[in-house]
Formats: C-alpha cells, sequence, structure tokens
C-alpha cells in the first residue's frame, strides 16, 4: 500500500496453476471483449485485492513467451531464463520467440546455435501492437509473457499488458520509457481484479539499477538525494535499438525531481565525470530520461534525483550532443531513427569491436545530514546483462513470488529485491553493493 515500507508483508499468493487447455479457453472468452484502450483510469492506489483467478493444474510444466524475442535483449534474456530455470530446479521449462517476421526468427535461430546446443524456442507470430495478434498468440497456455519490443519511446498504449490482463498470464517487459510506465501503472486496478501479476521496467537499467537505489536508501534510512549514473561501452553488442532509442530520448526533455516537484531538464545536458571502479574508471555522462526518476521518487519519496548515461569512445558523446541539436520532430520519427541506426551499424560495430561491450552502474544517495552511500555494479556485456536481469525478475513473476498488481522494481519485498540483486552481481566483474 502506499506509505507503506518497502519490505512490508502482503497478502499470500493463492495456488496458480494453468494448463495449455484452459488458457486457451479463458483466453478466447476474454480477448473476444477485449481491444487496446488508453484506460481512462488514474489510479495508482493498490487497495484491496480482487480475488485470484483459479487455475486449473492440468500440467506441472511451465512455458514463457518472450515477445520481441529475436532481438539482442529477448534472446539474451531467452537463454537467461533457461539457465536460470535449471538452477531453481524447472527443468521442464517451454520457451517461445513472439516476433512478426519468421526471416528475423531465422537469425535468431542461428546466434542462439551459435551459443548453445540446446534446441532453440519455437516461433509464435505476434504483432504486440495488434489486439487480434495478441489475443491469438496468448491463446498459446503460457504461464509468463514477457515484453522485450523496444524501442518503447514514443508509445502510448499498453497493448501487451491490457492483453495479457484479458487472457489472465502474467506479464514482464523491460519497458524504458517514463510516459509508458505511468500507463501502465494505470492498469493496476484492472491487474488486481484479474489477479494477473505485472513487472514493468524491468532489465538491468531500468530494473536492477533501481534495486540499487533501494538498497541505498535503505541504509541511509531516508534519501534526500540521489544521483544515478549509466555507462556502456559502444553499443554493449545490443544493437542498433539501443541506438535508435538514444535518438529518440534525446527527443525528450529528462524528467528530474527538484525538491520533490517534477522539472524537465535539458537532454543530454549536465555533463560530468563519473567514476565507475575498476575495468572502467571515469567516464562523462549526461542527462537522460530515465524512468527510474519517476518509480524511485514516486516509491522512495526521495526529493532530488536525476540519471545521467555516457557511451565510449568519447566521440559518440559529442555525436548524440549534435543530433540533439535537430528538430524534435525528426528524433521522434521512430522508423527514420531506426533507419539512421541499422545504417549506422557498420560503422557503430567496427567502433565496438574495440572498444568491448561493458555495463556500469553507479548510484550515489545522500541523506540531509550529508551522509553517502556508494554502490557500483559493472558487468563485461550489457547484452548479456540485461538479459539476465530480465530473466531474474521473471522468475519471480513465473513462479508467483509477487501478488497481483502493476509493480516497478523498487516496489518489490526486501527478499526479492536482495535475491534479484545477489543473482545478477554473481556475474558481475566488479560489484559494490
Amino acid at each position: 500500500p502506499p506509505g507503506a515500507p518497502l519490505g512490508a508483508s502482503r497478502p499470500p499468493l493463492p495456488l496458480r496453476a494453468l494448463g495449455a487447455a484452459a488458457a486457451a479457453v479463458a483466453a478466447g472468452r476474454l480477448c473476444a471483449a477485449w481491444a487496446p484502450s488508453s484506460s481512462s483510469s488514474s489510479s495508482s492506489s493498490r487497495g484491496a485485492r480482487g480475488p485470484r483467478k483459479a487455475r486449473v493444474a492440468l500440467a506441472a510444466s511451465k512455458s514463457i513467451l518472450v515477445v520481441g524475442g529475436t532481438g539482442r535483449v529477448g534472446g539474451s534474456a531467452l537463454r537467461w531464463m533457461q539457465k536460470l530455470a535449471k538452477e531453481e530446479g524447472l527443468d521442464d521449462l517451454r520457451l517461445a520467440v513472439g516476433g512478426r517476421s519468421r526471416a528475423n526468427y531465422e537469425g535468431f535461430v542461428r546466434r542462439w546455435q551459435e551459443r548453445t546446443a540446446d534446441p532453440p524456442p519455437a516461433f509464435v507470430v505476434c504483432d504486440h501492437s495488434d489486439a487480434a495478434s495478441v489475443c491469438a498468440a496468448l491463446a498459446g497456455g503460457w504461464d509468463l509473457v514477457v515484453h522485450t519490443a523496444g524501442p518503447f519511446q514514443g508509445v502510448r498504449s499498453a497493448s501487451l499488458l491490457e492483453g495479457a490482463i484479458a487472457a489472465g498470464v502474467p506479464y514482464v517487459d523491460v519497458c524504458d520509457d517514463t510516459d509508458l510506465c505511468r500507463i501502465a501503472k494505470e492498469l493496476e486496478p484492472q491487474c488486481q481484479a484479474a489477479g494477473v501479476t505485472a513487472l514493468v521496467s524491468t532489465g538491468i537499467w531500468p530494473g536492477v539499477s533501481a534495486l540499487m537505489v533501494a538498497e541505498a536508501a535503505r541504509r541511509l534510512g531516508q534519501a534526500e538525494r540521489v544521483e544515478m549514473s549509466f555507462y556502456t561501452a559502444g553499443t554493449g553488442g545490443a544493437g542498433p535499438t539501443i541506438v535508435s532509442a538514444t535518438f529518440l530520448l534525446l527527443a525528450e526533455p529528462p524528467l528530474v525531481y527538484e525538491a520533490g516537484k517534477e522539472v524537465r531538464a535539458e537532454p543530454w545536458g549536465e555533463r560530468r565525470l563519473a567514476d565507475f571502479g575498476p575495468g572502467v574508471g571515469e567516464q562523462f555522462v549526461h542527462l537522460l530520461d530515465e524512468p527510474e526518476c519517476y518509480t524511485c521518487q514516486r516509491a522512495l519519496g526521495i526529493p532530488n534525483i536525476r540519471s545521467s548515461f555516457g557511451t565510449a569512445p568519447d566521440i559518440w558523446n559529442w555525436l548524440f550532443a549534435a543530433v540533439k541539436l535537430l528538430p524534435a520532430d525528426i528524433l521522434r520519427n521512430r522508423g527514420l531513427m531506426q533507419a539512421v541506426a541499422n545504417f549506422s551499424m557498420p560503422i557503430i560495430g567496427a567502433v565496438d569491436a574495440l572498444v568491448g561491450a561493458k555495463n556500469a552502474m553507479r548510484v550515489d544517495a545522500f541523506d540531509a545530514e550529508g551522509r553517502q552511500v556508494t554502490l557500483r555494479l559493472t558487468h563485461s556485456d550489457l547484452e548479456d546483462c540485461v538479459g539476465l536481469g530480465t530473466a531474474a525478475f521473471a522468475m519471480e513473476a513465473l513462479q508467483a513470488r509477487v501478488a497481483p498488481g502493476v509493480w516497478f522494481p523498487v516496489e518489490l519485498e526486501a527478499s526479492r529485491r536482495t535475491a534479484i540483486l545477489d543473482r545478477v552481481s554473481r556475474e558481475a566483474i566488479f560489484s559494490e553493493l
């Protein structure tokens, strides 16, 4: 509930089990009445939880559909889901890739076979922006749907989440757009009524970084100010989507909080150095919109919070500064920005080969007396660690460790936050948590 401690206990979870036949019937019935809407509800209160829908236990196996799984982030998440499931004793896990293009799926299969001898996940046609396609895809009896089909900037409808609610399927996404996170949060009453758990804005940053903010604030008792700093060498091996997403973000004045009030700052402004520790060192970072300014301020009441990002080599930072000068309507053109990113990939790929793919995060929290807590975490490869972060959150939803509702990572119970942080940090090349 609003105002409750982050570690406050929540109602026990009822038994939730769903077989393919039951899901197909439920999804067919519910999706017939569903169409994505702009959701007139503005409530973000958890209130009293509605009864969880009973599910018939027809099979002991678990199944996950990863929409956008043909991409770099989705593919990495699939590999990590398979690995984490085995670690947790879920040997009979069925994975599938949801997407629009079979040609893209064939490329995914080639990358999958280069990394593992396990059979590749099956392909399911799913256009996440089309209600009929979503309903058909979710009628497959899934225990979880994971949305990795970015970029999320400029999207103003949580259509896949709406479809998951209608089908009664738990949901996880890697949304990195503040406005879309707000839209998802407005669906909380529907999630509670349907008994659906939705984890929104997971991954590495956003995602694990919010858990770092929560931990730093916990150690201080109450944080007065938080500075989040992020660094990725080149594209981090994540492909053109991260480039196009950065272009799109340059059109959005970043949301920061000053004295508890929302302020829109200058994109790619306030250039400064941040020390990320061994293996990365000092790197320039710049203001960029990041949903955890909103989610952490909302959950923790931090009066002053902002987020900055930088890349390497530094010439890319200056390139982004130049791109920022383009008219906003050009920067908001998703098709154009994706085309520019795709066209640039031969050059970007060559640079990536030189600079590597490290990802580093730093959280600095201060209390009213000036005491400081600094947490840092570095992984050798962005593509790999964002998949790990996504999979770690997905395991929480898959195994019903989170109650129904729409949850941001920072809102999870303390024990769940700690479990995810511990699992992700085990793969780090530098950890100061």
